[in-house]
């Protein structure tokens, strides 16, 4: 079985095989054509091809022409619906809601119940789920990249070079330390306050969960616990998939 999230900038797969062993990669481009064989998947072994994809349906189509070319099986494209695996979409548009935030929220609850999750990707985002699976909305704004490059491309005189720049949250002491440090310290304070506004509602002990590829770095700057969950898309896409025999 192989399991594909297409995020806004990497996309990432695991291939499952008869064993139950799991193995995966990930790349950071759109080239379709070229992704098989980047891919160590046995392709005609396959009996299932599951993708969670936020890159429209157009992109959706070119990626599963490709898989068709390469495998005998069709792959299943999964997007956000009203409520899945105990847990209620808050959007009144439910496919409007990105998959990978949906399936990170329903992977999240199904582990422990009330729950925060902040994805640290090109975009960083909260969520919170309530005891009863009902999904309390959240927020979406830049991820550190986008601000980084924002910054320097919307003011001509800024000149960055982050190469041994730190991540730390410290005044910096050159320009470069400056806006690494400022997005930082921004992104820091952003979070901190969405968990105390999401937490509302929730008991004190539900988790905040980690995503996305920033996620180890920001974990490091936060003065309260998280738990690190790197595969949280995946790992709601092969939850939802498991029984799902339906059309998507």
């Amino acid at each position: 079985m192989l399991f594909i999230d297409v995020g806004n900038t990497a996309l990432k797969w695991r291939w499952v095989d008869a064993g139950g062993v799991r193995q995966g990669d990930s790349v950071h481009h759109r080239d379709w054509a070229s992704l098989p064989a980047l891919m160590d998947v046995e392709w005609q072994r396959l009996s299932r091809i599951e993708v969670a994809s936020v890159a429209g349906r157009e992109a959706d189509a070119a990626l599963a022409a490709v898989l068709r070319s390469v495998s005998p099986v069709e792959p299943r494209f999964y997007y956000s619906r009203n409520c899945d695996a105990g847990v209620v979409n808050a959007y009144s548009e439910p496919e409007r809601l990105g998959v990978d935030r949906w399936l990170a929220v329903i992977e999240g609850w199904n582990r422990y119940g009330p729950v925060l999750i902040v994805d640290c990707g090109s975009a960083l985002t909260l969520d919170a789920v309530d005891k009863d699976g009902m999904h309390k909305g959240g927020y979406i704004v830049p991820g550190l990249g986008m601000l980084e490059r924002s910054l320097v491309q919307g003011t001509g005189s800024v000149r960055v070079d982050f190469v041994g720049v730190d991540d730390s949250t410290a005044p910096g002491r050159s320009t470069s330390e400056g806006v690494r440090r400022g997005v930082l310290r921004m992104t820091v304070a952003f979070i901190t306050d969405a968990v105390v506004a999401l937490r509302e509602g929730l008991p004190d002990t539900a988790p905040v969960l980690l995503t996305g590829g920033d996620a180890e770095r920001v974990a490091r700057l936060l003065t309260f616990p998280v738990k690190l969950a790197p595969d949280l898309v995946l790992d709601g896409l092969e939850r939802v998939t498991a029984t799902d025999t339906g059309v998507y």
